[in-house]
C-alpha cells in the first residue's frame, strides 16, 4: 500500500535514497515500497541527487490491433480523441499521443531520433527545437516528429529558459498566435467565454466574438455545465441535459428592420408570401408576424387590409438569379450581412456579389475545353448540332501523277 503524500520522509528512507538513487535511479522503488516513483523523483530533486541510470521511456497503452483500430476511428470515422479514449478505457491525452505518434510514420514523416531507451537524442531535440522556432502548432510537431504533447511542452519550457538566460527573444507562440483548439487560454479569456455562455450566447457566436476556437469554447461550456449542474442550475436557454432551445443571438433571427419592412408591405396590401420572399423571411415566420400585426391593429380598433391579388400569372415566373436568396443556407448568409449593414445595403452587396460570381463562372466555362461526354450531352440537349463533313480541296492540292521524271519535265516544258 502506498504511503499518503502527506506522510513525512523518515531518516532511514532518506538514507536509502541517498545511497542507492545515484546508481539505480527509478530502480530504487523496490527498496522503498511505501513510496511511488513520482515521490522518489520529487524527493531526489529536492535533495539535489542525480543519477546516471536511464530507464526506458514510457510506452503507449494502445498497442497492436487496438492502436490500428484507434487510428481507423480517427482517420475514417472522424472520432474525437476524447471518444477514442473512452472507447479504449484510456484518457484523452493517451489516445491523442498514441494516434498522432502512429500517424507520423503512416503519413511519411521521419520520427525524431531516439536512443536505445526510447528517449530523444541530441539530434532529435534539435529537430524539435527547430520546429518550435518556426512557430508550428503542437499537434503539427507531434505529427511530424512522433512525440507526445508533454514532450513538446517540456522542450518549449526548457528552450525558453535557455533563451531567457542568454538574453534572447523567447519562442514565438504556437501557430504564430493564431487561435486554435490547442492554444493555451488565459484565465481572463476563459472567464470571458463563460460570461458569454451565461448571457445565453451559443458556441459559434462566442467563437466569433472572442476569437477562441469552437473546440475550446465547447470544452469550456462542458466544464461550466457540469459546475452548474452540481449546484442545481442550468445554462440560460438550455434544459437540464444542456440542450439549447432559446438563442440570445443567431443569424436565424428576423431583424427588426425586416419586421418593419414587412409591416409596411402588408399595409400596402402586398401578399404575404411575395413580401416574405422579397425580404428574405420564411413563409411560416411571415404568417406568424402577419398574425401578430393583425392582433396589434385589432387592439387599436383597426383592421389589416386584405392583400391585393395580382390575378392570373404565368405558371413558371422568371426568377432573378441574384435575388432573392432561396435556400436556407443563402438566407442565413444574407441575415449575417444584416448584422453589419442595413437591408438596402446588404441587398445591393448580395446582388453585386452574385452577379460577379456568375460572370466569373461563365468566363471559366467558356475557357474550359469540353470533354467528349460533355459534347455529346450538349448535342443531346440541342445546344450543339452536328454538321456533315465536306472536303476542303484548297488544303489538299492534287498534283498530276506521271510515270517518269522525263515525262514530268516534258509536261512542264509544254506548259
Amino acid at each position: 500500500m502506498t504511503t499518503p503524500r502527506s506522510a513525512p520522509w523518515t531518516a532511514q528512507e532518506i538514507a536509502i535514497l541517498r545511497a542507492w538513487y545515484p546508481a539505480e535511479g527509478h530502480g530504487i522503488a523496490p527498496r522503498l515500497p511505501g513510496r511511488s516513483v513520482h515521490a522518489l523523483q520529487v524527493k531526489a530533486n529536492k535533495l539535489g541527487l542525480t543519477t546516471a541510470h536511464r530507464s526506458s521511456a514510457p510506452k503507449s497503452r494502445l498497442q497492436g490491433e487496438a492502436l490500428d483500430e484507434a487510428v481507423r476511428l480517427r482517420e475514417v470515422e472522424n472520432w474525437s480523441f476524447s471518444a477514442i479514449g473512452k472507447h479504449f478505457g484510456v484518457c484523452e491525452a493517451s489516445a491523442s499521443n498514441a494516434v498522432t505518434t502512429a500517424l507520423c510514420v503512416r503519413r511519411g514523416y521521419r520520427p525524431a531520433e531516439r536512443d536505445q531507451h526510447g528517449r530523444l537524442t541530441v539530434e532529435g531535440i534539435e529537430r524539435l527545437r527547430y520546429a518550435l522556432k518556426k512557430g508550428l502548432k503542437g499537434i503539427d510537431i507531434q505529427l511530424r516528429l512522433g512525440v507526445s504533447a508533454a514532450c513538446v511542452s517540456e522542450q518549449r519550457r526548457r528552450y525558453n529558459r535557455e533563451l531567457l538566460a542568454r538574453g534572447k527573444a523567447l519562442l514565438p507562440p504556437p501557430g504564430g498566435g493564431q487561435a486554435y483548439s490547442g492554444t493555451r487560454l488565459s484565465p481572463a479569456k476563459r472567464k470571458q467565454v463563460e460570461q458569454l455562455f451565461l448571457q445565453g450566447l451559443g458556441t459559434q457566436k462566442i467563437a466569433e466574438h472572442t476569437g477562441v476556437s469552437r473546440t475550446s469554447c465547447t470544452r469550456i461550456r462542458t466544464r461550466l455545465f457540469r459546475r452548474l449542474r452540481r449546484r442545481g442550475e442550468v445554462l440560460p436557454g438550455c434544459d437540464a441535459a444542456g440542450v439549447r432551445h432559446v438563442h440570445a443571438e443567431s443569424a436565424r433571427f428576423v431583424t427588426d428592420e425586416q419586421k418593419e419592412l414587412l409591416r409596411a408591405m402588408l399595409l400596402d396590401r402586398m401578399p404575404v408570401q411575395r413580401a416574405a420572399r422579397e425580404l428574405v423571411i420564411g413563409a411560416s415566420t411571415a404568417y406568424h408576424l402577419r398574425d401578430a400585426f393583425a392582433a396589434e391593429l385589432a387592439a387599436e380598433g383597426q383592421a389589416l387590409p386584405p392583400p391585393r391579388r395580382p390575378g392570373r400569372v404565368r405558371r413558371t415566373p422568371v426568377r432573378n438569379p441574384s435575388w432573392p436568396p432561396v435556400s436556407s443556407q443563402e438566407m442565413y448568409a444574407f441575415r449575417r450581412l444584416l448584422g453589419t449593414m442595413g437591408f438596402a445595403e446588404a441587398k445591393a452587396h448580395w446582388q453585386d456579389t452574385r452577379r460577379e460570381a456568375a460572370r466569373a463562372a461563365r468566363e471559366a466555362a467558356a475557357m474550359r475545353k469540353l470533354s467528349f461526354e460533355e459534347q455529346l450531352a450538349r448535342v443531346a440537349s440541342g445546344e450543339l448540332g452536328i454538321t456533315s463533313g465536306f472536303v476542303r480541296n484548297h488544303l489538299e492540292p492534287r498534283l498530276p501523277v506521271h510515270s517518269s521524271p522525263r515525262s514530268r519535265c516534258e509536261t512542264l516544258i509544254d506548259a
